[in-house]
């Protein structure tokens, strides 16, 4: 039967095969011709990304990351982050290359990640690392955000995306040392002061973590603003 709707979805699908027609998406990995227009890597390299695995270890190297630094419930990772390989490739152009959509696709997979992990019941939001307004209007979008957007997909936690702010537009941290790190950071964040979240439990949300600096003083900030617990979740962990 003829449906208004029918025939939008008829139309959606010829757009995409179109679309896929003249530009095909390639596999990050082995750049063949993904199976699904809505996929990024094929099914071969899918099954053989840098999984951490860590989601399923207690006192894994990202809860280490921040012993003696700054309280969080739980903390992890879903990829390693190596250079010339596919993630990183797959990072740099969800950063610098307009792909919003590897953002969502990413983000729906880390939820998927920790979707049998029983301290997610316990999370009320998901919060995104924030970039400064400059910085996210030149991009056109915060990685992280759309990072929570696919998470929000497939766990069903809500997130939001204006209680984390960064004030200040700090220098970039990849050549600095770990101190250095945290002093470009240590005092660049603040929150909205919305007293419905004080005592909420949140989940942060970031892209990579290599020192954790930003993400330390990010779950400082969030500390000290009263939330009752911060765990982290980021799609890569440096080596």
């Amino acid at each position: 039967m003829f449906t208004t709707k029918n025939f939008i979805n008829g139309v959606n699908y010829c757009s995409h095969a179109v679309i896929n027609l003249i530009f095909p998406r390639l596999c990050f990995g082995c750049n063949q011709l993904s199976i699904e227009a809505n996929e990024f890597f094929c099914l071969g390299c899918m099954s053989e990304l840098p999984f951490t695995e860590f989601e399923k270890i207690r006192d894994n190297p990202v809860e280490k990351l921040f012993w003696g630094r700054v309280k969080t419930f739980f903390a992890t990772s879903t990829f390693f982050y190596q250079e010339e390989t596919p993630i990183q490739k797959a990072i740099h152009s969800l950063k610098y290359d307009n792909q919003p959509e590897l953002g969502l696709f990413f983000g729906e997979l880390m939820g998927y990640r920790l979707a049998g992990l029983s301290a997610l019941h316990n999370i009320d939001y998901l919060i995104p690392m924030p970039l400064h307004p400059k910085k996210e209007k030149s991009r056109g979008y915060n990685q992280a955000a759309l990072l929570c957007r696919g998470m929000t997909k497939s766990t069903g936690i809500p997130s939001i995306e204006n209680f984390l702010k960064r004030r200040t537009h700090t220098a970039t941290q990849t050549q600095k040392s770990r101190i250095e790190r945290w002093e470009n950071v240590s005092d660049v964040f603040g929150t909205n002061n919305n007293p419905a979240m004080l005592g909420k439990n949140i989940l942060l949300i970031d892209d990579v973590i290599t020192t954790g600096a930003s993400t330390e003083a990010c779950i400082q900030t969030l500390l000290n603003a009263g939330i009752g617990n911060v765990s982290v979740s980021s799609l890569a962990f440096t080596l």
